[in-house]
């Protein structure tokens, strides 16, 4: 489809001029064959642009009498054929000069020279030709949005009139003759902004001939200057020009000179590419290389080094030979030519750079910017008030608080003061989060919660960190056969909705409440960037067909993103569907891309009657007009407006580009937009490289002086970990660093040791690749991102403690569950489990022992069931032994296995525990136990005397039993046993 932007006067014109001579016979003498005369004209064709086009011959005319001797007329013209380039053609001729002759005039020799003014004129439209490339319902889509390439061009507007006209004039005799061919276009040619002379010139005799035409222009700019300097023995040449001079021979014969022009010159086209590379939010720190197709005559590589480049080209293409011929001499030719058009202009990283910095080959895509508007307008309510004043609230349907990270509700005492209480919110799943509060006072006083910071959770121990990245999925409205599928929330995730909020504890009342802006440091904002290639979520719940036993799976990636307080939430741009054809067995694909007016729709919408985005209000700016179904509908309603204009324009898909106020171009990015009208601009990958070469700026992207095709590029590479972090109380830490840490080598990513008062951060340059394992880490605490993606940032929640002790002791289970163990500042011991393959995402268990000073743990199976057994150096000075079969949720009445400290357990493969501790006479003491839990082997000492009071260690393997221990003078010394534990050496 071609959309009309504008229209405007499209012209061709130059002016002429030459000197024309002749000998003029009287048609009744008789020629004398040796008579000898000068003669000299140039006829030629001039047109181009718009298929203009006039023939100028120059021609002598003889009126003869009837009867001999009478007098005789001649007429020196110059013969017009002029079209308008569009059906009309107007063929004519100028009389230069004019004369009667007496009968007894032989012939007259007339010199004459003449010029000339040339103009052609009609309206032609501005077109863009938009062609994105279709997607397939057999292959999955993965790029979004699809590649799209601009034809930007002009036609003659339908009907228009079309004009030509020259002006003959001459100065003896004085005279001056107009010639035009108008009328209204009956075809409509595409410019092609060139000017084109086809010149046959000869001068015969000892006479000099010039012809030359100057003002050659296209729009009223001058086509490109020729570098055409050609000499031939006397005669010379422009692209535009020829002087001609005929010579007579050594037997007084006069010769002819002849020269001809074949000449065609366009609009210089110039160029100014330029752009971003971010690395996230801050420029690109590495050097990427750059293809510049079409740029050079075929294609320009640049290195980036700062994230910003900028380059300029000028696309010519001009062609002129031109041919002088002399009657001794012969001909010479010469050809001067170029093409530089290139057929598109785009931009591309090379993969290989990429893969150089540790970067996804796959991100190669640098988009360019083109047309602004409004595209819509968002806001978020500082405060959404909730119903009900009760101690037991119900909400049919459930309350929506997915935009909101705090509960502000009014709380007193029953009586007395500062009575504690406990509020629980049911959510959507049936679990439960509490959060404690205080009851001042009898008089109601607000109360902040912490929605992302419950006490107690339903569903599991509060873990010390938290994954979750992303709502979905959402619930399949349309189809139930998965309900209950949904994304749960967890633990510091918040509430997406609630359907009761009472007062599980505590002798106060409640009041009224609402969700909002923390009232002291809060803040609103979204983002909007679009991650990278390869990353998708399912949306929504599956939907699924029994009668063909056909299932449709639906994905979407990740585009708007709002952050409340560091709730976050978001939306796609896109979303696409597999469905698999169970009896068929047939896979197809369908992809939507969702318009500016659909993403409002989803962030207004409600899910079974819950407000998706409570808080939020979207708002398209620009409608969609009537007058589209037209062949050339209007550019800039009817393509830039929000309800066929893609989401993904919004913010510039995370890269916008405006005119500087002064002169070049602004750059913003779309992170941490605060609400308000959000600009939206196109996006495509390329632009024909046959672009109107005097219509500068199309985008409007550049202040100042214009003078280019100014194409604004830009790209997002890597992405940040983000999220919070709260201190062993839950409120948020004030301090602490968290790392972006790359798997492969354990390299630093960035860091964040900033963090805001309510504990969100953010990770800082260089930032982690895509497509790449990492983990995000505080302290002893670790979240893995495997992988990350490409301009995409991923959350991870820590509540970071101070570990206390220096006790620690670690080992793999058998399913390759990964385990340490922790003695507490209080003297209980917390379990940490890992079940990443690279050792993050660790879950805390915090077990029912107390009074522990050190502990020791070892993973064994027996009878098929996976035991951690704990060994505790306890505040009572003995060694106690627990196990616990479900990761230390629960453990075992603790055994003491004797008096003494720095307690090892090692396991044979066929489950005899090999016990080992320290007692207070500096022995190394063991005993043996059997897989049912019987002391085979009592305490007794296995090393006597000399054994430092620090960590003991053992292992068995190939059947012996290995014990390491440090000796007070020898330093650490091992001992072994090859007879099952019993005596050692």
């Amino acid at each position: 489809m071609a959309y009309l932007d504008a229209t405007r006067t499209a012209t061709l014109s130059h002016a002429h001029t030459q000197d024309v001579a002749g000998r003029i016979h009287n048609p009744f003498v008789p020629i004398d064959p040796d008579d000898q005369y000068v003669e000299y004209l140039t006829a030629f064709n001039f047109g181009g642009h718009l298929n203009f086009s006039l023939t100028i011959s120059p021609t002598i005319v003889v009126t003869a009498s009837t009867t001999p001797g009478a007098p005789w007329s001649w007429e020196m013209r110059v013969g017009v054929v002029i079209t308008n380039g569009h059906g009309t053609s107007t063929t004519s001729y100028a009389v230069i000069t004019s004369a009667t002759e007496t009968g007894a005039t032989a012939y007259v020799d007339v010199v004459r020279t003449y010029s000339a003014t040339y103009s052609a004129s009609v309206s032609v439209d501005r077109l863009w030709d938009i062609t994105p490339t279709a997607y397939s319902v057999l292959t999955a889509p993965t790029v979004f949005p699809p590649v799209t390439a601009y034809r930007w061009y002009e036609r003659t507007t339908e009907s228009a009139t079309a004009t030509a006209t020259i002006i003959i004039t001459t100065t003896s005799p004085s005279s001056s003759t107009t010639i035009t061919a108008t009328g209204a276009a009956t075809s409509r040619p595409t410019a092609d902004y060139t000017a084109y002379l086809g010149a046959d010139g000869y001068s015969l005799g000892p006479s000099t001939h010039t012809f030359t035409m100057s003002n050659v222009l296209v729009n009223g700019v001058a086509v490109h200057d020729i570098a055409q300097a050609h000499s031939w023995h006397g005669q010379t040449s422009t692209e535009w020009s020829h002087v001609l001079t005929g010579t007579v021979d050594g037997f007084g014969i006069n010769t002819q000179s002849d020269g001809l022009i074949d000449t065609t010159s366009c609009l210089d086209r110039s160029l100014n590419i330029f752009g971003r590379i971010r690395a996230w939010d801050d420029a690109y720190n590495n050097s990427l290389n750059l293809v510049l197709t079409g740029l050079d005559a075929g294609s320009r590589t640049i290195t980036v080094t700062t994230g910003s480049f900028g380059e300029t080209d000028t696309f010519v293409d001009f062609g002129s030979t031109t041919t002088l011929t002399t009657y001794v001499d012969g001909s010479n030719v010469l050809t001067t030519a170029s093409d530089t058009v290139p057929v598109s202009i785009s931009a591309a990283i090379t993969a290989a750079s990429l893969t150089a910095v540790g970067d996804d080959a796959g991100a190669t895509r640098v988009m360019m910017r083109g047309f602004l508007f409004d595209g819509w307008s968002i806001a978020h309510a500082a405060s959404r008030s909730i119903a009900g004043t009760t101690n037991d609230r119900t909400y049919t349907p459930q309350e929506s608080m997915s935009a909101y990270r705090y509960l502000q509700i009014q709380v007193q005492a029953n009586s007395g003061t500062n009575q504690p209480g406990v509020i629980e919110i049911t959510d959507y799943h049936g679990n439960t989060k509490s959060y404690n509060v205080i009851g001042a006072t009898t008089t109601f006083a607000y109360v902040y919660i912490d929605l992302c910071s419950p006490d107690t959770w339903s569903v599991s121990a509060l873990p010390t960190t938290d994954s979750k990245d992303s709502p979905y999925s959402r619930v399949n409205v349309t189809n139930s056969t998965f309900a209950g599928s949904e994304s749960v929330d967890s633990a510091y995730w918040g509430v997406t909705s609630a359907s009761r909020l009472r007062v599980l504890s505590g002798s106060i009342t409640i009041g009224t409440t609402a969700l909002v802006e923390e009232p002291t440091n809060g803040y609103t904002d979204s983002h909007y960037v679009p991650s990278g290639l390869g990353y998708d979520q399912e949306w929504q719940t599956q939907a699924y067909v029994s009668a063909d036993d056909t299932t449709t799976t639906y994905y979407s990636r990740r585009f708007w993103q709002q952050d409340v307080d560091g709730r976050t939430e978001e939306e796609s741009d896109v979303q696409w569907s597999k469905t698999v054809g169970g009896v068929t067995a047939v896979t197809s694909y369908a992809t939507q891309l969702l318009s500016i007016s659909d993403l409002a729709t989803n962030i207004n919408i409600s899910d079974v009657s819950i407000p998706r985005h409570g808080g939020w209000t979207a708002t398209n700016s620009v409608a969609y007009p009537g007058g589209c179904s037209v062949s050339q509908p209007a550019l800039y309603s009817c393509f830039t407006n929000g309800v066929t204009g893609l989401a993904v324009w919004l913010h510039g898909g995370g890269i916008l580009a405006q005119a500087n106020g002064v002169s070049g171009t602004d750059f913003t990015y779309g992170f941490k937009t605060p609400d308000g009208t959000i600009k939206a601009q196109t996006l495509f990958d390329s632009i024909n490289g046959d672009y109107p070469p005097d219509l500068y700026d199309p985008f409007n992207i550049n202040g100042g002086t214009d003078g280019s095709l100014y194409l604004a590029c830009g790209a997002i590479l890597r992405g940040p970990a983000h999220g919070i972090v709260f201190d062993s109380a839950g409120d948020p830490a004030t301090s602490g660093t968290v790392t972006l840490q790359l798997s492969s080598d354990s390299s630093s990513r960035g860091t964040d040791t900033a963090f805001d008062p309510l504990g969100n951060y953010q990770t800082g340059m260089p930032y982690g690749f895509g497509t790449k394992n990492h983990s995000a880490l505080i302290s002893a605490l670790s979240v893995g991102i495997n992988p990350l993606y490409t301009s995409k940032r991923q959350k991870a929640v820590f509540v970071s403690s101070v570990q206390a002790g220096g006790c620690l002791s670690s080992d793999v289970s058998p399913a390759q569950l990964a385990t340490y163990a922790v003695v507490t500042a209080a003297g209980g011991v917390d379990l940490y489990h890992s079940r990443a393959h690279n050792g993050t995402n660790w879950e805390l268990v915090s077990t029912p022992i107390t009074g522990a000073e050190c502990v020791y743990i070892r993973y064994v199976r027996v009878d098929g069931v996976m035991t951690l057994i704990i060994m505790v150096d306890s505040t009572a000075g003995n060694v106690d032994r627990y196990s616990t079969a479900n990761e230390g949720n629960t453990v075992t009445v603790a055994t003491t296995i004797g008096a003494g400290s720095q307690a090892a357990v090692c396991v044979s493969p066929a489950g005899m525990e090999y016990i080992f501790f320290r007692t207070s006479s500096a022995n190394a003491n063991r005993v043996k136990r059997d897989p049912m839990g019987n002391v085979v082997t009592a305490s007794s000492a296995v090393v006597t005397g000399s054994v430092a009071d620090s960590t003991l260690t053992c292992y068995w393997r190939l059947g012996v039993i290995y014990l390491l221990y440090t000796h007070t003078t020898n330093g650490v010394t091992i001992v072994s046993s090859s007879d099952d534990g019993e005596t050692f050496s």
